[in-house]
């Protein structure tokens, strides 16, 4: 595996040298983006700004788009692991940020994370935690996590779950309280500046622009049933799942059939 923050090995060969070479590089104007959010005088910001980031050099550096992941069938690997239980992710693709059906995904994200809870752990206490999630980064991801002793039986029920939203149509009622939901978790991690911030640094970079970040509540709220079996078909498909834990206790055809 490619560990991208590293290794013991690979850190420990670091040299001092090698950390100036590497700062000298990312302080560069073409690699930075500043976000300011507070109650502040713009043009005293740009006077500072100029003074002090504004001397470093331009640099030539040129973002690259990332390529977006495809998932051509479902999967499983396990890694042995003596353990009182067996940790499971798996993994499907998911819309950019600046894709029409993020609106969409998001709704269904959050049904599908509330309808797993319910199956899993509040009807058959399979597990504490299971979740389903969508993830905002440079290639979208969404998934399914569990932690269960039976991991068999709890996978298959969050897939039956993403089956029923695949090809059941959800109430539009429904969707309005997962909305609801959805926006008040939003706004109140939002209440710092350092949050607002990071929404609008990660819109710019990722999301086509940072006012996209602003005009997200009337798309949530646009969305509809057929919008939810949409996506729920077009994305929770061809799950990547990596499990730690006992090999013997997986059944690989749970994990790799999944229904529709």
């Amino acid at each position: 595996m490619n560990r991208v923050q590293g290794t013991a090995e690979t850190v420990g060969k670091l040299t001092v040298d090698d950390l100036r070479r590497y700062h000298d590089k990312l302080m560069e104007t073409s690699r930075l983006l500043l976000v300011v959010v507070g109650d502040l005088n713009s043009s005293e910001v740009r006077t500072l700004v100029a003074a002090s980031l504004g001397k470093l050099p331009r640099g030539n550096y040129k973002p690259e788009q990332v390529p977006q992941l495809s998932f051509e069938k479902s999967s499983v690997e396990v890694t042995p692991r003596d353990l009182p239980t067996n940790y499971v992710q798996g993994l499907f693709t998911a819309p950019p940020l600046t894709s029409p059906d993020i609106y969409a995904m998001r709704v269904a994200s959050s049904m599908l994370r509330d309808r797993v809870f319910e199956e899993v752990r509040i009807k058959r206490n399979l597990s504490y935690a299971p979740d389903a999630f969508l993830r905002s980064q440079g290639a979208n991801i969404g998934g399914l996590y569990v932690t269960a002793v039976d991991a068999n039986q709890s996978i298959r029920l969050m897939l039956n779950e993403i089956a029923r939203l695949q090809h059941q149509s959800v109430d539009s009622d429904d969707i309005q309280a997962v909305v609801a939901q959805y926006l008040t978790t939003y706004y109140m991690g939002q209440e710092t500046n350092a949050a607002q911030a990071a929404e609008l640094a990660q819109y710019e970079l990722i999301g086509g622009g940072w006012r996209n970040s602003i005009d997200f509540f009337e798309k949530l709220s646009a969305v509809t049933p057929a919008d939810i079996q949409r996506v729920a078909q077009k994305y929770m498909r061809n799950i990547r799942f990596v499990v730690l834990g006992n090999p013997k206790s997986i059944d690989a055809v749970v994990f790799t059939n999944q229904a529709g």
